[in-house]
């Protein structure tokens, strides 16, 4: 077995040159500091576009420094708690998994630039390089350490041993993050734990015979599963969603009209909206239109007066406005007349019933068992999982049958293949347009400039293709969205990991893979066909030389792009566009709104950042540095727009997180195979035996452990649905922790049976032991006959038995140590939460007490509510017609969207985004929107005031 490498078939070593690197820092600076500087100055001449959020009537966040610089600082300095009442769990994992990883990034960066450069310097055979010119010169020491940071293929023993220091590396805080979220996201359940959604199960494929609310009720209450307090099944309406659409559209048109007629702000003195509002709303009676008609012509603008054809413009408008009104309201009593017919009908099966539903029971552990559980025989029907929270439901895909979204899926995915291929097609052509022979055709003279100044040469070679490649890749999610959509997904969440996943899959084979050795195989491609076993070799050796390209690409993204999302072109751009046509307060509302988070544009490029990192990790240390100071960017960045810009359209309590940990940990295939292809380039049979450990490491985890943290992650384990309740809050009064310790006294030993009554012996005492204090390392306490036996075995035992029993000893201390600055005690409460009940809570009386406006004496001191975060939810069931009071200090609420009013518009109605032809804020039950969710409303100009509104 040969562990070295022979000195003989080395392919040419690529030396990376630090002016390359720095040509892409001056470039991506220069376009990153411009966009800083300028959103620095227009933050203050548009906050409404830089700082939405700050508008926001409930859970608005900190106000900002009036310095050009103090929004940093007011970032920075905003909690974790902060974070959460503010923007979510979500929100907080996610900018907690960029802190993990420029952690990782950081340790890394210290051990490759002061142990990894060093050794590779001072290991490396070849003493001497090939200058340009053709002669052999000594190396420099400049030279040797800036081609062990930027890319050095030797020596192998120090890429070999350095996969087994990274792997640990980052399984240690990949695990230690694990914890956290799961910890984070197991106490946000018990804390929703009253809310409707976290009592609620989504069930599809509902066979005929329980096809009727009761039948499903009673079928769940026999099984075990708990008490049900309502069922909802999802009816099929299609026709009344078309009529509910035309009368949004037709609403708007009104609205347009009205304000051509008005304008926004309307200049009369004497304007009154209300009076406008019920003239327009009694259109049905030729009375009501004539009194709107003379308020109009009354109120209108002063230019309609002016001439005689600006007055035919008048009652031409009048005459179009008078048609939509007629339409809308016929509309309109279509719309209440299936309302009132459908719940007069209700007898709780429905005729056009579709078979998916949702059972809300009367307590969340029900429903996580319910999600768990098998509860029918038969496959593919009457499938539990844990339910979305209204706002997430994909109302137009939950009725399709399974048949119609595996039909779906499947074209989804033959879709998903095609462009790929085209992209792919797309990403060889590129990557030989921007290549200086294909550049050489069209500008003959430009090789020649290149090779005089080092600058544009590096402009050419690295700068122009990660630019290009950067470009190319922005519409991908657009495009994967769609598909997701189409697909028959039936939450936006799940729409959005759909995207998640297949974004960053495709960015690690096209960016990563595919681009790197298109040209390569564009020049040579009858070779590869003739002969594919040669393409694992290509990757092996195109692949280590590309070192410096994606270290450019890291340097681009995080000085150059970031920057640019602070200053948010495609915002600013769509809302000066919006302000230059909106004419409606409704079209003014939509402009100014926050828009909603999609973590399926923000999270795939960091954690293609990580796969680059990993992937040239021992090739070029350097790259450790880059990508640390890539994910403080991020980090800084992400953290400004979740907090000031972007509103939460659903929260999924970090359910995502886990999947994406996943992700990473498999994305290691790819430096494993990297490095194993080196080392079997070389001919270093050895280290190819001794590194195939790591993808045995590597699948284990992927199949059993993130299965495991996965499942506990989504649902909460049943030894914690105590905690809170009383009897758990007496016997946590009076009972120590499971990590307390009490110590025994020397007449309690038994000194007679050979245990030292002199020494304190120590007993572990449990209580509320959890599904995971197993793997807590316990303090031992030896027994006589345990004694006996160990003398026994030690008398048996060899000198090699002894060493492995010793070996194995001092294995378990070091990962009791390391373990133990990883695992968390599920039964505390993280810390965020507790400053969360500190600083957000208020000592207020009871609601019911408040309702019936009694009051006492004595204040409640140790009950904390949230006022601005609470809500009721009323349950009608069998006998159990009483009320749910949530405490959604976490959650979602009405009020959260409203935002203070202006000039133009008021905030008056909610946005309709989630539904077309609804509010978004009636969607807080189960039921169809198109049946019990609110219609928007004539939204009348506002009137022109001296000061505006508070």
């Amino acid at each position: 077995m040969t562990l070295a490498p022979p000195e003989t078939d080395l392919p040419t070593q690529y030396i990376a040159h630090a002016s390359d690197l720095l040509t892409q820092t001056v470039f991506s600076t220069l376009i990153g500091g411009t966009a800083f500087i300028a959103f620095c100055l227009l933050r203050f001449r548009w906050p409404d576009v830089y700082a939405p959020r700050a508008r926001l009537l409930y859970a608005a966040p900190a106000r900002m420094g009036k310095t050009l610089l103090g929004w940093i600082s007011m970032t920075l300095e905003a909690k974790d708690y902060d974070i959460m009442y503010s923007a979510g769990l979500d929100a907080l994992l996610v900018l907690r998994l960029f802190k993990m990883l420029g952690g990782l990034a950081a340790t890394a960066s210290l051990i490759g630039l002061f142990v990894l450069v060093p050794l590779k310097v001072v290991l490396d055979p070849k003493q001497q390089l090939t200058d340009g010119d053709g002669s052999t010169g000594a190396r420099s020491l400049y030279n040797a350490i800036t081609t062990a940071a930027m890319g050095s293929e030797r020596p192998l023993v120090v890429h070999f041993a350095f996969a087994y220091v990274f792997t640990a590396l980052v399984y240690y805080y990949f695990s230690r993050f694990a914890y956290q979220a799961i910890s984070l996201r197991w106490h946000y359940l018990l804390r929703v734990r009253n809310t409707r959604p976290a009592k609620s199960v989504m069930v599809t494929g509902i066979p005929e015979e329980l096809a009727s609310e009761q039948e499903l009720k009673g079928h769940f209450e026999r099984s075990g599963c708990g008490q049900v307090v309502s069922v909802e099944i999802v009816p099929r309406i299609e026709r009344l969603g078309v009529v509910v659409r035309r009368r949004a559209r037709l609403l708007k048109l009104i609205e347009e009209q009205i304000t051509l007629i008005l304008g926004n702000p309307c200049d009369a003195a004497d304007y009154d909206r209300d009076l406008l509002q019920e003239a327009l709303n009694a259109h049905d009676t030729d009375e009501g239109f004539a009194q709107a008609e003379r308020l109009l012509r009354q109120w209108a603008q002063p230019k309609y007066r002016r001439s005689s054809k600006q007055a035919k413009r008048l009652d031409t408008l009048l005459d179009q406005l008078q048609y939509l009104l007629r339409r809308f309201h016929h509309a309109d009593g279509v719309i209440g007349q299936v309302r009132r017919e459908w719940f007069a009908s209700y007898d709780g099966k429905r005729d056009r019933a579709s078979t998916v539903g949702f059972v809300t029971f009367a307590d969340a552990a029900s429903a996580h068992l319910a999600a768990q559980s098998f509860t029918y025989a038969q496959p593919f029907q009457l499938r539990t999982e844990l339910a979305p929270e209204p706002r997430d439901v994909y109302w137009d895909n939950v009725t399709l049958p399974l048949s119609s979204r595996l039909t779906r899926g499947s074209l989804s995915l033959v879709t998903y293949g095609l462009m790929i291929v085209y992209w792919f097609t797309m990403a060889f052509l590129l990557s030989t347009l921007v290549s200086m022979d294909a550049l050489k055709k069209f500008f003959p003279h430009l090789p020649e400039y290149a090779d005089k100044n080092k600058w544009l040469k590096g402009l050419l070679r690295f700068t122009t293709p990660t630019f290009v490649l950067s470009l190319m890749n922005a519409c991908v999610p657009y495009f994967l969205s769609w598909i997701a959509q189409v697909s028959g997904i039936q939450s936006r969440s799940g729409i959005q990991k759909s995207v998640l996943k297949r974004y960053f899959w495709f960015l690690i084979v096209n960016v990563l893979l595919i681009f790197t050795v298109s040209r390569t195989m564009l020049t040579d491609y009858e070779k590869w066909i003739e002969n594919p076993a040669l393409i694992p070799k290509l990757f092996a050796t195109q692949l280590p030389m590309a070192a410096p390209f994606f270290m450019d690409y890291i340097i681009l993204y995080g000085l150059g792009y970031y920057p640019i999302q602070l200053l948010q072109l495609g915002s600013i751009s769509l809302a000066v566009f919006r302000r230059m046509v909106c004419r409606t307060p409704r079209q003014f509302a939509d402009a100014l709104r926050p828009n909603y988070i999609d973590w399926s544009f923000i999270l795939p490029q960091p954690m293609l950042v990580f796969v680059i990192m990993a992937t040239y990790s021992s090739l070029a240390p350097l790259i450790f540095v880059l990508a640390f100071l890539y994910y403080i960017i991020a980090y800084v960045v992400t953290k400004y727009l979740v907090y000031y810009v972007y509103a939460r359209q659903f929260e999924t309590a970090g359910e995502f997180i886990i999947p994406v940990l996943k992700q990473l940990t498999g994305s290691l295939w790819h430096y494993y195979c990297l490095i194993i292809g080196l080392c079997a380039l070389k001919g270093a049979v050895g280290y190819v035996l001794m590194l195939f450990p790591l993808l045995w490491i590597n699948s284990y985890l992927l199949s059993d452990v993130s299965r495991q943290f996965y499942e506990n992650a989504k649902f909460l384990p049943l030894d914690l649905w105590s905690i809170g309740s009383p009897s758990h809050r007496a016997s946590a009064t009076s009972t120590p922790r499971s990590t307390a310790q009490r110590r025994i006294p020397a007449d309690e030993t038994d000194g007679a049976n050979g245990i030292d009554g002199t020494d304190e012996a120590l007993i572990h005492h449990q209580s509320h032991a959890t599904s995971t204090d197993y793997l807590l390392p316990r303090i031992h306490v030896p027994s006589p006959f345990g004694q006996l036996l160990d003398a026994i075995d030690s008398e048996s035992q060899g000198l090699a038995s002894k060493l492995w029993e010793s070996l194995h000893q001092q294995i378990q201390r070091v990962w009791a140590v390391v373990f133990s600055k990883i695992y968390i005690d599920p039964q505390i409460p993280p810390k965020t939460f507790r400053d969360l009940d500190r600083c957000y809570s208020l000592n207020v009386p009871e609601p019911s007490d408040l309702e019936s406006g009694v009051t006492s004496s004595q204040p409640r001191s140790v009950v904390f509510y949230s006022p601005r975060f609470s809500t009721t939810f009323d349950d009608a069931g069998d006998g159990m017609a009483g009320v749910m009071r949530a405490e959604l200090m976490l959650g979602r609420d009405q009020r959260e969207g409203r935002i203070k009013r202006d000039e133009f518009t008021d905030f008056d109605q909610s946005p309709i985004s989630l539904l077309e032809g609804v509010l978004d804020q009636g969607l807080a039950v189960y039921e169809h929107p198109y049946l019990i969710g609110h219609l928007p409303t004539l939204w009348l100009p506002m009137k022109r005031q001296g000061v505006l509104y508070e």
